[in-house]
């Protein structure tokens, strides 16, 4: 079994906030691609709602996904989630248990 951690992080921004969110996040992508431990670094927008926010993202391991979480730029983030996001954001770590 593979030590990547694949993370699934579903936002939902307030509905005053969706551009400030969207441009805030989509800060984030190169930052981050540019991290020793990220595989890839996705952001997606619901179709049928805006507000909605997506990422998928693959590390290389548990240890890279907590540097990342230590990122100035992450803690910025959490730092400003409240005034973002309408709800606390729901994220998910799954393992792939399928073969390639």
């Amino acid at each position: 079994m593979s030590d990547q951690l694949t993370v699934i992080a579903h936002l939902v921004a307030r509905p005053d906030k969706i551009q400030d969110t969207k441009e805030f996040l989509m800060s984030l992508i190169e930052r981050t691609r540019s991290e020793a431990g990220c595989v890839d670094y996705h952001l997606h927008q619901s179709q049928e709602d805006p507000a909605n926010f997506a990422f998928y993202e693959n590390w290389t391991n548990r240890a890279a996904l907590d540097e990342h979480m230590e990122t100035p730029y992450l803690k910025e983030l959490i730092a400003r989630k409240n005034e973002f996001f309408k709800v606390d954001p729901d994220i998910r770590m799954l393992t792939m248990i399928s073969p390639r």
